[in-house]
C-alpha cells in the first residue's frame, strides 16, 4: 500500500461518533483509584484474617481476577514446591508487604529516639513526652503520604506461598 493510498483511506475514515474523553472521565469518576485501594485492602485483610467460609467464598471471583498466573515448581529433596505468582495481587501484596516494613521501621526509629530522649533527661514531664509523640504521629502521616506514591515491581516467588494458600 502506498502512501497515497493510506492518506486516502484515512481521509475516508470517519470520525468515531462516541465522545471518548467523555468516556474515559465518566469511567475514572465511576472507578475512583482510592475507593478502589481501599476495597483492595479490605479484600485482603478479611482473606489474611481468617475470615468465614462463606465470606472466603464470596471473595474468590475477585482474587482469581487478579491472579494471571500460578506456576508451581519442583525442588530438589523433600522441600516444599516452589511457587511463582503473576498478576496483580502480587502487585498488590508486595507493595503492602513493603508499605507494613516501612511503617515497623519507622516506629522502631521512632521508639529508639524516644527512649534515647528520655535516658538523656531530656524528656522530663508528661507533657513533653505527649509533644514528641504527637510530633512522631504527624511525621507518620506525612510518610504515608509519601508511601502512598510507592511503586514496588515484583517477581513474585516462594514469599507469597502463605498468602495465596490461604485463600
Amino acid at each position: 500500500m502506498t502512501r497515497e493510498q493510506l492518506a486516502l483511506e484515512l481521509a475516508a475514515t470517519e470520525a468515531p461518533t462516541e465522545d471518548f474523553q467523555e468516556k474515559i472521565a465518566k469511567l475514572k469518576q465511576q472507578f475512583n483509584p482510592d475507593n478502589v485501594e481501599v476495597a483492595t485492602r479490605k479484600l485482603l485483610f478479611l482473606a489474611r484474617n481468617n475470615a468465614d467460609e462463606d465470606a472466603k467464598q464470596r471473595l474468590m471471583p475477585i482474587v482469581r481476577d487478579l491472579i494471571q498466573t500460578v506456576v508451581i515448581g519442583k525442588t530438589p529433596g523433600h522441600q516444599p514446591a516452589s511457587l511463582q505468582v503473576y498478576g496483580d495481587i502480587a502487585n498488590i501484596m508486595a507493595s503492602m508487604e513493603v508499605l507494613d516494613l516501612m511503617e515497623q521501621q519507622f516506629l522502631a526509629a521512632a521508639g529508639n529516639d524516644l527512649m534515647a530522649r528520655i535516658a538523656s533527661g531530656e524528656i522530663d514531664t508528661e507533657a513533653k513526652h505527649k509533644k514528641l509523640l504527637d510530633q512522631y504521629g504527624e511525621e507518620l502521616k506525612r510518610k504515608y503520604l509519601e508511601w502512598s506514591n510507592l511503586q514496588v515491581s515484583v517477581v513474585a516467588g516462594a514469599g507469597f506461598e502463605p498468602a495465596a494458600f490461604r485463600l
